[in-house]
């Protein structure tokens, strides 16, 4: 699932790249600049074969907890917001807060769905086919282990 941008400045050349990212930014940690050609290797990047999956992934408990947390929060806002407009005013913060924290829940809720009807699982699968094709590589694997990976 491609929803995501990450940035970064080239160390050569210092231009600015982006790029899309799935969410847990599984895929090869050895990154190319868009200006200069030139590869380094960015640590935030899980090749999944080797590195292995974040355990957030598949943790719906810790999504259900901060949808929880979160629908509270919305809820707090809402009577707060709701007992200053019977006093005649009411605090923006308050509102936006208790927006963002229901879109927050509803966001939270959501991934705790993916997890549990098993969607989460299917991309895992795919990510993981995507690094055991990059490692059948033998020049992908000698640049790994170039920048210090032990595969």
């Amino acid at each position: 699932m491609q929803i995501s941008y990450t940035e970064w400045v080239c160390p050569e050349c210092k231009t600015k790249n982006r790029e899309s990212c799935n969410t847990w930014m599984y895929g090869s940690p050895i990154r190319e600049c868009k200006a200069c050609r030139c590869e380094y290797l960015d640590k935030r990047w899980r090749e999944v074969a080797i590195d292995g999956f974040d355990p957030r992934s598949n943790n719906a408990k810790l999504y259900v907890k901060g949808a929880l947390f979160l629908l509270a929060l919305a809820l707090v806002c809402g009577v707060l917001t709701y007992f200053q407009y019977n006093d005649g005013h009411y605090s923006m913060k308050v509102v936006i807060a208790g927006v963002a924290s229901a879109l927050g829940a509803i966001a939270c809720g959501i991934n705790a769905l993916r997890i549990k009807l098993g969607f989460q699982n299917k991309d895992n699968d795919k990510y993981m086919a995507e690094s055991k094709f990059r490692l059948s590589d033998p020049q992908y694997v000698e640049k790994l282990r170039k920048y210090g990976y032990k595969v």
